[in-house]
């Protein structure tokens, strides 16, 4: 059956939710009792993995081939990577970090926060940032999330909404101890868990908007993923050059949205098909073809 492919994104998110939600609801309830602490450790890394396990399962059991073979040219292909996005992915999140540390030191903290780095658990929060939670994100929200939204609305629509659909997936985390927004959770200032959940707004603009201009590569994604992780992990910022850094990044993403009106202005699409659905705005479908 290689006929259209009609994309689910409602069964894919819904599942998703369930499979990633079930696991860390388990986690919050094995790390508050004693002795079942590091199974709340290994329900942490299966619910991470949900998004992936999910686009797989309707993937490989679709019944079809164009929709399996997209998935493994836009996984494998290195092709679709431009060298020009590529360095900027990299460049951009430090950038913004660094110039978020400097304006933080007009605010009375420290310079230390230019150090690498360190504490025991170091090398275990490297691995789950710039390995890990990149690689089984990106597989089930590039590999099928994405492109399913696409499929149904515009580009805009489309990248705002999963941008929300992101954020809220992360919400149980801060039940789990010993997690990064645990932590945040229980300092005294609200404000630092707050924007934690904000800043993966612009995130999801920006993640988004490097995954369809490097060709809807998902090697380009998990990249993009991994090092805004890196520059949060990587350098010693504190939470106020944190909230700092989420404007620049709310800037950089309202930039893209202003700078590339024409990508942002397209309407639904299934890539499956190489074409716009016969409802896009003529406006937008005429955009698409001058970009091309």
């Amino acid at each position: 059956m290689n006929e259209t492919y009609q994309y689910r994104p409602a069964r894919f998110f819904l599942a998703a939710y369930l499979a990633t939600w079930i696991s860390w609801f388990l986690a919050a309830y094995a790390g508050s009792r004693e002795g079942l602490e590091p199974y709340a450790v290994l329900l942490n890394f299966v619910g991470l993995a949900g998004p992936c396990a999910v686009a797989l399962v309707l993937v490989l059991t679709s019944g079809n081939q164009t929709l399996k073979c997209d998935l493994k040219d836009r996984l494998l292909n290195l092709r679709r990577i431009h060298s020009a996005y590529l360095i900027l992915a990299i460049l951009l999140p430090f950038a913004v970090i660094c110039s978020s540390i400097f304006l933080s030191l007009w605010l009375g903290q420290s310079t230390d926060q230019f150090q690498l780095a360190g504490g025991a658990n170091l090398a275990a929060m490297v691995v789950l940032a710039l390995f890990l939670a990149p690689v089984l994100e990106e597989m089930g929200w590039r590999g099928y999330g994405v492109d399913s939204l696409r499929a149904k609305f515009g580009m805009m629509a489309s990248t705002l909404l999963f941008a929300v659909l992101w954020c809220v997936w992360h919400a149980p985390l801060v039940l789990i101890g010993g997690t990064y927004q645990n932590q945040l959770a229980t300092m005294d200032n609200p404000m630092f868990v707050t924007n934690f959940f904000v800043s993966i707004i612009p995130a999801g603009i920006i993640t988004n908007w490097f995954y369809y201009k490097n060709n809807r590569s998902i090697p380009a994604a998990v990249v993009v993923h991994s090092m805004l992780n890196a520059a949060s992990v990587l350098l010693n910022a504190g939470q106020v050059a944190k909230c700092i850094a989420t404007l620049l990044y709310a800037g950089t993403a309202a930039g893209l949205l202003a700078i590339d009106r024409t990508i942002f202005a397209e309407g639904p699409r299934n890539f499956l098909t190489g074409g716009e659905r016969a409802k896009e705005p003529t406006r937008s479908r005429t955009r698409s073809v001058r970009a091309s």
